[in-house]
């Protein structure tokens, strides 16, 4: 560092880097750490660098013993500071992905074993937001890009500037990145977390995998973003984000949405009511009231689940479940909205977009004349929300055979093709409602903690059927209903073949195809 760097660092600041870098490597309190990193460094940042950005790396360099892993961290946590209270400009925006990689890189690269080295430590919400604003400047990038071309201003400053780093923010590297510390962190295979390596990889991992399963959410990829973080435990107090009331929340939101895409009714359900409980509970009791770092942004991602359980209830499937508290929101907030669902008139589209991700295009536009007035991100986007209205209506025509058979102890085929108005459907709608019925549901809870082998998102779950509280089977053209609770093995055991046989005719039709 020059005498000159040294003599314009503020010694406060100069014993905060001291101190940090301290708590990381020898002290290696986690109290301490917090104090520091959430109280220290928001004062420091408000008193001496409110309009500008925090010295770099090389101006603190003397303070940390030159430590490269924690002058890694050090960059990026200043980073965060200049995009949150500052006006970052796109050369910020591309030199911020460089700021990521060396990170990732760092940690990726790092040896715990090495006496030089030491072992480093970090605090859990450290790492959360290392990861989670990893994920969110790469859905920004991503966006602002694809705005930037659709102008079609091939020489604009921003549009020669966004062609020549196309290679910034690539979903190849911003995926490598992410997998490459969750499997350091075997968490995958030891979810205890005994088999990391260290404690900055078991967290940095475990954010990973929530970031992953965030992106996987935000790129439509909706199974990934289930299995990346099957290893997890939702209702396990210890778990490492369950003191983080952030990361409950992103983790719930993203697991709600990618359920509603796979079909896990019941799931999706019981994960957003869940977690607009705790923010209701939240907000009564104070506790996200003081000053919870994030807490005005979780009222507007309460009424974004609120909405999403009302698209929910309004498909009309059997066996969703949704707290009372919820569903007195609903009635408040989107009652209206759900009244012209359930008469058969739009709003699945309008409650959806509302409450949904901001889906994001991963491609790079070329910037060139031909993509002008074509926003592909903003296209993706809209065709996200298009298959879910679809599922949605789908769904809620099954809803409507549902509630015509619960009037009927015995009713003919034609009768209910007529009722319910299925324009030929009849007996394909009814015989549908047994198979779009059949729903993977989580019995786990998350909580696989025997270390056998990869997890998969299917792993620890059992079908059941979801038609609620009534049962039926067809006998020549005559429907037998059966109301009330009832054990459906026989149906599962069916409908679960026939599945099995569609599949297999699928991949069969597909191997001819290829030929």
């Amino acid at each position: 560092m020059s005498e000159l760097a040294a003599s314009s660092l503020p010694q406060e600041v100069a014993d905060f880097i001291f101190d940090l870098h301290d708590a990381c490597r020898r002290s290696q309190r986690i109290d301490e750490m917090k104090d520091l990193y959430s109280g220290s460094f928001v004062k420091l940042s408000n008193k001496f660098y409110s309009s500008s950005p925090w010295p770099p790396a090389e101006a603190v360099a003397s303070e940390c013993e030159s430590d490269p892993l924690f002058l890694a961290f050090y960059s990026e946590l200043v980073l965060r500071h200049t995009f949150t209270s500052l006006r970052p400009t796109l050369s910020d925006k591309i030199s911020s992905w460089s700021t990521y990689v060396a990170l990732f890189e760092a940690v990726l690269t790092s040896d715990p074993k090495s006496s030089e080295e030491g072992t480093f430590m970090i605090l859990p919400e450290w790492a959360f937001e290392v990861c989670h604003e990893f994920v969110y400047q790469f859905q920004g990038f991503c966006q602002y890009r694809h705005s930037v071309a659709c102008k079609g201003e091939t020489t604009s400053p921003q549009s020669i500037l966004l062609r020549d780093n196309q290679d910034v923010w690539d979903l190849p590297t911003v995926m490598r990145l992410l997998t490459g510390v969750i499997n350091l962190s075997k968490l995958q295979s030891d979810p205890t977390g005994q088999s990391s390596p260290s404690q900055m990889h078991r967290v940095l991992g475990y954010f990973g995998a929530l970031s992953l399963s965030r992106l996987s959410c935000l790129l439509g990829d909706f199974t990934s973003s289930l299995t990346a973080v099957s290893f997890i435990s939702l209702t396990d107090k210890n778990s490492l984000h369950a003191g983080l009331f952030a990361a409950q929340l992103s983790l719930s939101y993203h697991l709600g949405v990618s359920y509603m895409a796979v079909g896990r009714t019941r799931d999706a359900a019981r994960t957003l009511s869940s977690m607009c409980n705790a923010i209701g509970r939240g907000f009564k009791t104070g506790y996200l009231l003081k000053g919870t770092k994030g807490q005005e942004q979780f009222g507007k991602l309460e009424m974004k689940m609120v909405a999403l359980v009302t698209v929910l209830v309004g498909m009309g499937g059997g066996g969703v479940k949704v707290d009372d508290d919820v569903v007195k929101t609903i009635q408040e907030r989107f009652g209206d909205k759900l009244s012209k669902i359930e008469e058969g008139e739009e709003g699945f589209e309008e409650l959806y977009t509302f409450g949904c991700p901001k889906f994001v295009s991963p491609g790079v536009p070329k910037f060139t004349e031909d993509e002008k007035g074509t926003n592909k991100s903003a296209d993706f986007y809209k065709k996200q929300v298009k298959m879910a209205v679809a599922r949605a209506e789908r769904a809620r025509g099954l809803g409507k055979t549902r509630s015509t058979l619960k009037l009927y102890s015995n009713v003919g085929v034609d009768k209910v093709e007529k009722l319910v108005g299925g324009g030929g459907g009849g007996l394909k709608d009814i015989l549908s409602l047994k198979l779009k019925g059949l729903q993977v549901e989580e019995t786990r809870k998350f909580d696989n903690r025997d270390g056998s082998g990869d997890a998969s998102v299917d792993q620890g779950k059992v079908p059941v059927m979801g038609t609620g509280d009534i049962g039926f089977h067809i006998v020549g053209d005559e429907v037998k209903v059966e109301k009330g609770k009832r054990k459906a093995k026989t149906d599962v055991y069916f409908v679960s073949n026939i599945q099995g046989d569609s599949f297999a005719r699928r991949d069969v039709n597909r191997i001819q195809v290829g030929k």
